[in-house]
């Protein structure tokens, strides 16, 4: 762990050593005074510049974000592969930060346009957009706590070449998994719309 450095003290300091307490010894340890002794100031004088331990999180759920790249360029009108490459670079980051999991989920104040808003403007209604989200989501955080080591496969029993495959999460595997489950609710939101339109 290292300190500012003389730099003068700001919010984005504050907020990227926060993700590095986190990161190095767990969500636990954040506190001010933790904090204040990590940038090397007295605990008061660091509400000149937060509130408190949850806006210290929320920023450092920001600067972990940040590391997310934009997807490359893609076709007009193809809206799965850039949605698989956000949840992809999610993984990646998340799997990056894994004692932030617990906020995987979690939406930071003054953010764009919500992935499930995202979702409803390719023609999904609201139900199939959160439910949709919700299961790009959930692989997403699932491939990076394992990716991490947050947590751990068994595969006790096995033969040993089954053994060593099931301890290897790649990202094509979450790539796939991502596309397959847009591709089944377009299909049901294409079926849906069939039986609507023959009523």
């Amino acid at each position: 762990m290292t300190q500012r450095a003389g730099r003068p003290l700001t919010r984005e300091i504050l907020f990227e050593r926060a993700l590095a307490i986190v990161d190095y010894e767990g969500l636990e340890a954040l506190t001010m005074r933790r904090l204040a002794a990590d940038v090397g100031v007295r605990a008061p004088s660091l509400y000149n510049h937060v509130s408190g331990k949850e806006d210290l999180l929320e920023g450092a759920l920001a600067v972990m974000r940040s590391e997310v790249r934009p997807p490359p360029s893609h076709r007009p009108g193809d809206w799965k592969e850039p949605l698989a490459a956000i949840f992809s670079e999610y993984r990646r980051v998340l799997s990056s930060h894994p004692n932030m999991m617990p906020f995987a989920g979690h939406r930071l104040h003054g953010e764009g346009q919500s992935g499930i808003e995202f979702i409803m403007a390719q023609g999904f209604t609201s139900r199939q957009a959160v439910e949709l989200w919700q299961s790009l989501l959930a692989v997403a955080v699932g491939f990076s706590m394992f990716t991490s080591g947050y947590a751990t496969t068994d595969a006790a029993g096995l033969p040993p070449e089954l053994d060593e495959r099931t301890r290897v999460w790649n990202d094509e595997t979450c790539h796939l998994a991502l596309v397959s489950l847009m591709d089944t609710y377009d299909s049901l939101r294409e079926s849906d719309g069939r039986s609507r339109s023959s009523t």
